[in-house]
């Protein structure tokens, strides 16, 4: 998503992972699937015209080009007057909540919500119901993406291997993801001797 302007630098994006349960899979299936993804996303944030875009990878192809690519509202970057580095998080996990390769996360932007949500110390309880909407809201959450072919869930690069999730969580702490801040465009200095 860009958010403030279009510049590739300046968007916000998320990794998940998404297995097919059924083996083969045509690139025509890979842009269902950004499909609804997208229109997860423009759902939950209240999208108007605002860009958002999905891409498919395959996790194990080297060298990794999308295989499908789905795009709304080009070119229309989000308004955001507030911090960008800070986000909530998404946790979710399988079984085995402990196990780091068993646990994913999603950092979202509540400041971002058309009903303009503002920043406060700590997450209001609306805005960690909204967060864990994302996967607990039936038909209209991660893992109902795609249908009964679909798998939502962790992929654990140690173990190459990729676990469906069981569980997700939303903590009331902001998380600060400095890679998010918009890139610098003004630097005042002071050079003297001391």
């Amino acid at each position: 998503m860009p958010v403030t302007d279009t510049l590739p630098r300046n968007r916000i994006s998320n990794t998940i992972h998404m297995e097919h349960v059924t083996g083969g899979l045509a690139d025509s299936a890979l842009e269902s699937m950004c499909n609804d993804i997208v229109t997860l996303w423009s759902n939950k944030y209240g999208a108007g015209a605002q860009e958002i875009l999905c891409k498919a990878y395959d996790t194990d192809a080297k060298p990794n080009y999308p295989r499908a690519s789905v795009i709304v509202g080009q070119g229309q970057a989000w308004s955001c007057t507030q911090p960008r580095e800070i986000a909530l998080v998404l946790s979710y996990s399988g079984e085995h909540r402990g196990n780091k390769s068993e646990r994913g996360r999603i950092y979202l932007m509540p400041q971002l919500l058309t009903s303009g949500s503002a920043m406060s110390l700590r997450p209001a309880a609306p805005i960690l119901d909204w967060a864990l909407s994302w996967y607990a809201e039936s038909n209209e959450s991660l893992p109902d993406l795609g249908g009964v072919d679909w798998k939502f869930g962790v992929w654990s690069k140690t173990y190459q291997k990729f676990k469906q999730t069981t569980q997700a969580w939303v903590n009331d702490d902001w998380d600060v993801q400095r890679s998010r801040g918009l890139r610098e465009s003004t630097r005042v200095t002071s050079v003297r001797e001391g």
